[in-house]
């Protein structure tokens, strides 16, 4: 049997288990049920769902198709479903976007390169706003969280974890709730490359200080600065990147 016919008999294999067209139309009916109720603002973030079988004596529908439809918006993230326990609208926004952003990876065969060249554009955009933005709040926030940063220099492991959340200290600063979740989402998924990227530098303490270049101008209220410092951070973990080629071991 050649790799063609191989690879058809699993496709008819897989097709087998494809539910009927009549059943799939009618989940998406479900969905979009939810989806109104959302957007007339019946359902916010935070707010609980009814139980899979009120809402399947509400739709007027089996409780598998409820079922079926609940699991299909929690892979989206637009739900948290735990076992045994209420189903909830999703508060984070940035859950909603990383399964779709990963799905999109697989299945086009996104490189490391890509998202990392994405994060180059956007980060450095949230950079002059958050300059721009930025209150006290925020200000303090992103010094603690550096302050937290220095007290784990030889830490790598701890170190990555604090300065990614500098930066979502800077993503929320931004103002810019999308570009912020994007962002989010994108660092999640760029996860493992950021790990790497700790035991790349010859010491933790030049990362801080290109931290610390963003953040002083971010408290200046500079955006162009702000904007500059992040893309010359951005260009120096890249180039650390492509000189031990991370990029081509997360293809």
């Amino acid at each position: 049997m050649g790799k063609e016919d191989i690879k058809k008999t699993i496709l008819d294999q897989k097709l087998l288990n494809i539910q009927p067209v009549e059943k799939l139309v009618l989940i998406d009916q479900i969905i979009d049920i939810i989806g109104r109720l959302i957007a007339e603002g019946a359902l916010k973030p935070g707010d609980t769902l009814p139980s899979e079988r009120d809402l399947s004596e509400m739709l007027k529908v089996s409780r598998t198709s409820v079922r079926q439809a609940l699991k299909a918006l929690d892979v989206l993230g637009v739900l948290e479903i735990s076992p045994g326990s209420r189903t909830f609208l999703n508060k984070s926004i940035s859950k909603l976007l990383i399964n779709p952003l990963r799905f999109m990876t697989l299945l086009h065969d996104v490189t490391t390169l890509e998202l990392f060249g994405t994060r180059k554009i956007i980060e450095v955009a949230l950079a002059r706003l958050a300059a721009v933005n930025a209150n006290e709040t925020d200000i303090k926030k992103m010094e603690d969280t550096l302050k937290v940063a220095k007290e784990n220099l030889n830490n790598p492991k701890k170190y990555v974890l604090v300065e990614m959340e500098f930066h979502d200290d800077i993503f929320k600063a931004s103002g810019n709730r999308v570009l912020s979740a994007l962002m989010a989402s994108i660092n999640n998924l760029l996860l493992e490359s950021r790990e790497k990227s700790a035991s790349l530098f010859t010491s933790l303490e030049d990362s801080l200080k290109q931290h610390a270049k963003i953040f002083e101008a971010i408290k200046e209220k500079n955006p162009e600065k702000a904007g500059n410092a992040m893309l010359d951070h951005l260009n120096k973990v890249e180039h650390l990147f492509l000189e031990n080629k991370i990029f081509e071991k997360n293809k």
